[in-house]
């Protein structure tokens, strides 16, 4: 299957491809002037020609908005979770929206050190500050660093916010996306139409599978390319349609994505509303119900549709439950095969009713149980996790080393990093386990729960006292002398407790491995271990102390 790829790119300034006599400008507070009369020509030519320069001139009053955003940025590494990576520079595009603030892609300034913005048509360049992040949709809110104010010219004079088109746009409406994509140094405007408006999972790559479920796409024909990512896409009348930040690699031709604005303007309200905790999980897996024994075995009339819950959280204050068919979705109709009528003779999944939603907003489900129509309604949220999914949100890089074994928790930065491909095999089958047995988490309960987190030996340190131990790695920890360790801290805690003169047996699941280690030569050996390897300590900040102590397991006879 063709990959789909994100994109992040480059640029300078931009001549101005309205600056004829004959174009009508605007008057900087987004109004446009009559267009301008004609003397030749035939009265529908006249009407046609005054038309596209209207447009053109809605269009051009809305480039003020535009933004490039040039980022520097490193990240930690999750194999080796003492080091960090590389620095590395991108280029992206955002523009401004009201309130004072500019609105892009996270994988633009994911893991960003250093923000720069520069408004179209002026070179300076000034410091931005990231305000927020939503991973799950994709979009990040900057603003002009504080520091910058009052250092000459302001950053917002002459610049025109964007204005949100307040509909979904049909299928055929022109679009037009503006950016600083590769290929040049000045802004470029690629057009199209709306080819498709589809139910997509926006995370992409290796770690797709733990996303929240899918949110509402627009596909377009006009051109993205990298460092387009995060402009925006305006309709004829210069209003914001979307925000572009993917397109399909491969043998597709002519394939970009735009988050619609819906997305945006709930990502937007709930950081207004204070700390962005991103969109509700859909809280049940289902399957199509087409098959004609499968509905009488669960007592569909025929003349009924829907999906047969598989799965479901039972964290969820909705309470669907396992073989429930589910009806319909705040009275919209679930097809057989999952979908639900977005518009007119137009189908896409039901998921977006219920990840499009504002957090708080609440959910009417009717179910078919045992052959009896059941209404469901609740407000949707987070579900806790065993596999954390973003860096700086539920997952960290920490780490524990005993006896040259690291530890760490099992998480999608893990997974998206290249040299996980090396470990192909062992890394997704054991991923595949884990995923099976945590939909819904096996441990916590309720939002913010705390859920066992799934703990992987990634690697063996090399030393005299771990000789012999050279196949085990990219293991899952199920127990340290008997007992299950709940998290890395425990994990630490644990082995702190063992006393001199015991062993430590680690158990690692799919077929019993053990691993049985002297816990003073663990102890003794712990010094040099870093010291060839030049790691700073055994384990990572904020892991030494903290939280309750476990009891002591028993000593491995």
């Amino acid at each position: 299957a063709a990959a789909v790829r994100t994109r992040v790119t480059p640029h300078l300034p931009m001549p101005d491809l309205f600056s004829s006599t004959s174009s009508p400008e605007a008057d900087g507070t987004g109004a446009l002037p009559p267009a301008k009369a004609r003397k030749v020509g035939s009265p529908s030519k006249m009407r046609g020609a005054d038309a596209a320069l209207l447009a053109a001139a809605a269009m051009k009053a809305r480039w003020s908005s535009l933004v490039l955003v040039e980022v520097t940025s490193t990240s930690p590494d999750y194999i080796k979770p003492w080091k960090m990576h590389s620095q590395r520079s991108c280029k992206g595009s955002g523009f401004v929206i009201e309130g004072g603030r500019i609105l892009t892609n996270y994988h633009v300034v994911q893991d960003a050190i250093d923000v720069r913005l520069r408004k179209h048509g002026v070179s300076r360049r000034w410091r931005g500050t990231v305000l927020a992040r939503g991973p799950d949709v994709d979009l990040a809110l900057l603003a002009v660093h504080e520091d910058e104010e009052g250092r000459g010219d302001s950053f917002w004079n002459g610049v025109t916010p964007a204005v949100w088109c307040s509909t979904l746009p049909a299928l055929q409406s022109a679009v037009h996306v503006i950016g600083f994509p590769t290929g040049g140094t000045t802004i470029s405007v690629t057009q199209g139409v709306v080819s498709r408006v589809d139910c997509k999972n926006y995370r992409v790559g290796s770690s797709a599978f733990a996303n929240s479920g899918g949110l509402l796409v627009l596909q377009i024909d006009a051109a993205i390319n990298a460092g387009n990512s995060g402009g925006p896409a305006f309709c004829s009348d210069g209003s914001v349609v979307g925000v572009a930040f993917q397109s399909l690699g491969g043998a597709a031709d002519g394939i970009g994505y735009l988050i619609p604005t819906q997305v945006c303007l709930n990502f937007l309200a709930a950081v207004a509303g204070g700390e962005y905790k991103g969109i509700s999980d859909v809280p049940f897996l289902a399957r199509e119900l087409r098959n004609a024994s499968l509905r009488r075995r669960h007592r569909v009339p025929d003349d009924v549709t829907g999906v047969l819950v598989t799965r479901a959280s039972s964290h969820s204050a909705l309470g669907v439950r396992v073989d429930d068919v589910v009806l319909s979705i705040d009275g919209k109709k679930v097809g057989d095969d999952g979908s639900v009528e977005l518009r007119e003779s137009e189908l896409v999944s039901y998921e977006f009713l219920l990840t499009g939603k504002q957090r708080g907003e609440p959910t009417s489900v009717l179910v078919l149980r045992g052959g009896e129509r059941v209404q469901l309604c609740a407000p949707l949220s987070q579900l806790p996790r065993r596999l954390p999914r973003n860096h700086g949100f539920d997952c960290f890089p920490h780490y524990v080393i005993i006896g040259g074994l690291v530890f760490v928790r099992l998480c999608c930065p893990m997974l998206e990093d290249k040299r996980s491909k090396g470990h192909h095999s062992a890394i997704y089958d054991l991923v595949n386990y884990q995923i099976a047995r945590s939909f819904p988490p096996a441990d916590g309960g309720g939002e913010g729960g705390e859920v066992a987190e799934i703990l992987l030996l990634t690697e063996i340190l090399a030393a005299p006292l771990n000789y012999g131990y050279t196949c085990h790695a990219w293991r899952v920890l199920d127990t340290l002398n008997g007992q299950r360790p709940k998290s890395l801290r425990a994990l630490h805690q644990m082995y702190r407790a063992v006393p001199d003169g015991a062993f430590l047996e680690f158990v690692f699941s799919h077929g019993g491995d053990q691993i049985v280690l002297d816990a003073t030569e663990c102890r003794q050996s712990e010094p040099d271990i870093l010291q060839l390897h030049a790691i700073p300590s055994a384990t990572s900040d904020g892991l030494q102390g903290g939280g309750e102590e476990p009891a002591a397991p028993a000593p491995a006879p």
